[in-house]
């Protein structure tokens, strides 16, 4: 049977029922601002009552996602894998930060955002290795709030889904490619550690055991043989300190072994981004999907793996950086998106963003920077091309108002109109100044749908 977007629509206003259902009470304390689902995370699980209240009323939230998502989850992946679209799936954070300046960001050049649900990474597989019950229910309020604030979007009758919420994890993949990506993941960790150290072990417990012997940063830093194979945050011993510091303070394992060393977590922190290279591989294969990061780390040792991406991949991943952070302005509404989709204008956006790169060249621009500067450079080429468009259809309509129209009229009034065997010509004058003003309306028409245009809502908001 096919599925269609009523199916899928239907699929995701049940999921929004779920978040009604468990966090109804909480949300009219949501405000406009684009970041009110982190404070609210964050003072909810503050408040010592409500938290404990809200903690336990959600104690079965788990089953219900889980038995929500096997009911569908086929249905899902059928439907986003048979798409004949641009797709991409995020991976990063649990979810991005801000969700719709994310969304807005990417909805310039792709069709759809697949998004991992944070409902159940969080209380099928974060909870169980959360010892800190209050610091769970702040990261699970922020994520579902995040997701909530985009009901509209998601639940939007376009042609392609913009936003899509569905379960990636790599407990999801069954026994046989899991133990297939285990050992892909072990192997890539190895030659990396090989690498950069610029030594021969021949497993990861070698790994670990060499690892292990390293207790502060500064001795691992000292033994990196090769700092053009690490991200830049290792490249320096400052923020490779302030990183694997940080690193050290999360999760449960420091609580359960309080002796383990810098270089153990080293070692922990590599071997898992492999592990999650691996993952999200699998997944994009899965589902014909483009990766997206919107951090720098997780998206270096996937490059790193991969040897490079591909152009359309590169693209999307440039546009997380700092400098289109205005493209995620409250300037720019989420639904003039889908206006843009509605109006076949998508293909108009790729094009322009599409300009001067190849695959060759994004390939071998693994950070990024080449491609980001040659996307701004294409913005401020297609600004430069509206604007000069618009102020000559402003400048053509101004000419035919003061200058043209003003002297044929003149002339058909004062007698000077053209003879015909000596006859005055009233209709050909007459017709003259009919075309001169269907012309004026047509050129204000053409300005009209210019300033009207996107591209027109983000030259303003760049400027």
């Amino acid at each position: 049977m096919e599925i269609t977007q009523a199916d899928i629509t239907k699929i995701c206003s049940k999921y929004f029922e779920i978040i009604d259902n468990y966090f109804g009470s909480i949300k009219r304390y949501l405000t406009d601002e684009e970041d009110s689902h982190i404070d609210l995370g964050i003072k909810i699980a503050d408040y010592p009552f409500v938290s404990d209240l809200i903690y336990d009323a959600i104690d079965d939230l788990d089953s219900e996602i889980e038995k929500f998502w096997k009911e569908n989850i086929s249905i899902m992946f059928d439907f986003i894998r048979n798409q004949n679209s641009l797709k991409c799936l995020y991976s990063g954070n649990i979810t991005p930060p801000i969700l719709e300046n994310f969304v807005k960001r990417n909805a310039l050049y792709i069709d759809t955002v697949i998004i991992p649900d944070p409902i159940f990474n969080l209380t099928i597989f974060q909870k169980q290795i959360t010892l800190n019950k209050k610091y769970y229910l702040n990261k699970l309020i922020r994520n579902v709030f995040n997701i909530w604030r985009l009901k509209e979007l998601i639940l939007a009758d376009t042609k392609e889904k913009i936003l899509v919420v569905i379960p990636i994890n790599y407990n999801m993949v069954n026994q046989k490619e899991r133990i297939h990506l285990l050992i892909n993941a072990e192997d890539k960790f190895k030659t990396y550690i090989n690498k950069i150290f610029n030594i021969n072990l021949l497993d990861k417990e070698s790994c670990l055991e060499f690892l292990s012997q390293q207790k502060t940063t500064k001795d691992i830093f000292s033994n990196i043989k090769n700092h053009d194979l690490v991200p830049n945050t290792f490249k320096d011993l400052n923020s490779f300190d302030d990183f694997l510091i940080e690193f050290s303070k999360t999760g449960k394992y420091t609580a359960l072994n309080p002796s383990r060393s810098i270089g153990e977590d080293f070692c922990l922190y590599l071997s898992s981004q492999f592990v999650r290279v691996q993952e999200h591989k699998f997944f994009c294969e899965k589902l014909r999907a483009e990766p997206i990061y919107d951090i720098e780390l997780p998206w270096f040792f996937f490059t790193y793996e991969m040897g490079g991406v591909d152009m359309d991949a590169a693209i999307i991943n440039a546009l997380q950086q700092e400098r289109f952070n205005w493209i995620g302005n409250k300037k720019i509404p989420i639904s003039a998106f889908r206006t843009l989709r509605e109006e076949n204008r998508l293909d108009y956006m790729r094009e322009i963003l599409r300009k001067g790169m190849t695959d060759l060249k994004a390939r071998n621009d693994k950070d990024l920077l080449l491609t980001s500067k040659q996307l701004e450079d294409n913005f401020k080429d297609a600004f430069s091309k509206q604007n000069m468009e618009i102020k000559m259809l402003k400048a053509e309509v101004e000419k035919i108002a003061k200058k043209e129209l003003p002297i044929t009229i003149f002339g058909f009034l004062a007698g000077f109109v053209p003879y015909l065997d000596n006859i005055i010509s009233i209709t050909s004058a007459g017709r003259d100044i009919y075309n001169l003003l269907q012309n004026r309306k047509k050129i204000k028409s053409e300005l009209t749908v210019k300033e009207n245009d996107f591209i027109n809502l983000l030259m303003k908001t760049y400027e």
